[in-house]
């Protein structure tokens, strides 16, 4: 743990509110508002979590990670869910604990100015299928493939078709989209 003087967040304080459109329900949001400005330690936060997404310009970075949605703002750390008051405490001081933590390695860590990239149009990749619908790749049709390549739950593989002349450039095209590996490219 780093030192008093290595600390970006000293203090916050703590909201919690129901979704609006769940006024009812026992789950909460937070909100820890901070005291202090944490701009500067977001793009080395982006490079530190795991499928983060920034956005340098609106100082806000966006991440999932154990079951909660987090959103890093200048003055704030947002989350949810939570069931009490107890748990959000619990959580808003694992985030800062985080928070400082990255900004006292901060000098061993190379900031990440960039968001994630949107998911592909799947328009874009079905125009680059067959448009056969032949059933091959186990999909009802090549738009319901195109839907599953988009969520990564469908490889270019179950396709044979693009394998085959005149798709094999289509297949690069689409491997490109998907941002897959050489191999998957190659088969």
């Amino acid at each position: 743990m780093s030192d008093d003087k290595e600390q970006l967040v000293r203090d916050f304080r703590l909201e919690l509110s129901t979704p609006e459109c769940f006024p009812t329900t026992t789950v909460w949001r937070a909100k820890a508002h901070l005291q202090d400005d944490i701009s500067e330690v977001l793009p080395y936060l982006n490079a530190s979590l795991q499928d983060g997404d920034y956005n340098h310009d609106a100082r806000v970075l966006l991440w999932n990670g154990a079951g909660r949605a987090y959103a890093f703002r200048p003055f704030e750390i947002a989350f949810a869910p939570v069931e009490d008051r107890e748990e959000a405490q619990e959580v808003a001081g694992k985030m800062i604990r985080m928070v400082n933590e990255v900004w006292g390695r901060r000098h061993e860590i190379e900031p990440d100015f960039e968001g994630r990239r949107p998911p592909p149009n799947i328009l874009d990749i079905y125009r680059l299928l067959p448009g056969t619908n032949c059933k091959e790749c186990s999909y009802p049709t090549c738009m319901a493939f195109a839907a599953g390549l988009r969520e990564a739950r469908a490889e270019l593989a179950q396709c044979p078709q693009l394998w085959q002349q005149p798709y094999v450039d289509n297949r690069v095209k689409l491997s490109g989209i998907l941002q897959m590996g050489d191999s998957e490219v190659n088969g």
